[in-house]
């Protein structure tokens, strides 16, 4: 794919894109860029264009009001744009990170995943500000380029693995510096069949960690027996539904339903969310739920509603 896009001449023309210049050291008409001058435009774009982006960028942030966010401003990318989730500390520091996260999780070599880990265990960042202002955003740069068939399925299930290891690892560790806290609330995370790419409900686990609440599921658990078994068992105070298509909203319905039919459940509140939330919230506004959270921001603020 890349060497469609990058490779060869424009489509549509057998011309070359420019003609060889006649020097020595190359082959006269020969229209292929030597060693040399590939080193060199390589090197002028790696160095331009993230110049022109920042200014962009730069130019395009200092232009909007505190108070008000654009509609067409999509927050899932640039959650700093939301005066809320701009109060969260460590939220600069967290953002310049978002680059070198994004490069380690597609590089051959492995190692820079593990010195990620290990830089972002240093930073001392809060769990939930590394969720809503760097995870997030990266994660959703990845469905992107996958919907906009930019990358191919190795590429993003990759990347997808490598986010959410990194996501467990630092949610995990840093969990057992939170043992000494009062009773904490518990929450129950689970997904439909349909939320195969489960990053989202690492990040969500991670910011409920970082809050000191017991978690409880995750990824693996999905609307099933299994789940109404840990419901009857254990004493929640929220079940997270995480759902992948917006066509699965009735079996999501059902879930609620057949959840809210049991009393012993009564006090415990119920929220949705995932991809087919994001794509389309008010398919989900009607089902039952007491939260439709279209962010991890969102469902951040609930839990620490909940915990006042």
């Amino acid at each position: 794919m890349a060497g469609d896009r990058f490779g060869g001449p424009p489509k549509g023309t057998d011309e070359p894109p420019y003609k060889n210049s006649g020097k020595s050291g190359q082959n006269a008409g020969d229209p292929r860029l030597s060693s040399l001058e590939q080193k060199i435009l390589e090197s002028a774009i790696r160095g331009a264009v993230p110049r022109l982006v920042e200014a962009a960028q730069k130019e395009f942030v200092t232009d909007l009001q505190d108070d008000k966010v654009p509609p067409e401003i999509d927050l899932h990318l640039y959650p700093e744009l939301d005066p809320k989730a701009r109060e969260l500390p460590g939220t600069e520091k967290a953002i310049t990170y978002r680059g070198a996260l994004a490069q380690v999780l597609v590089q051959p070599d492995p190692r820079g995943h593990r010195e990620m880990i290990e830089e972002l265990q240093r930073s001392d960042i809060p769990m939930h500000t590394l969720a809503i202002h760097l995870f997030s955003p990266v994660a959703a740069q990845l469905g992107r380029l996958w919907c906009n068939d930019e990358t191919d399925f190795i590429q993003v299930a990759v990347a997808s693995t490598r986010l959410g290891m990194i996501v467990n690892h630092l949610s995990q560790n840093r969990s057992q510096t939170m043992r000494d806290r009062q009773r904490a609330r518990r929450v129950l995370l689970a997904r439909t069949q349909g939320a195969m790419h489960t990053i989202g409900v690492s990040i969500v686990a991670s910011c409920f960690r970082d809050m000191g609440w017991d978690v409880d599921g995750g990824a693996d658990l999905e609307l099933d027996d299994s789940l109404y078994m840990r419901l009857s068992n254990s004493s929640y105070a929220l079940l997270g539904i995480s759902v992948g298509r917006v066509d699965e909203v009735e079996e999501c319905a059902e879930a609620i339903r057949r959840v809210q039919s049991n009393r012993a459940l009564s006090r415990m509140k119920i929220a949705v969310g995932g991809p087919a939330v994001m794509k389309n919230p008010v398919a989900f506004g009607a089902i039952g739920a007491d939260m439709v959270a279209k962010s991890a921001l969102e469902v951040m603020q609930l839990a620490d509603r909940m915990s006042a």
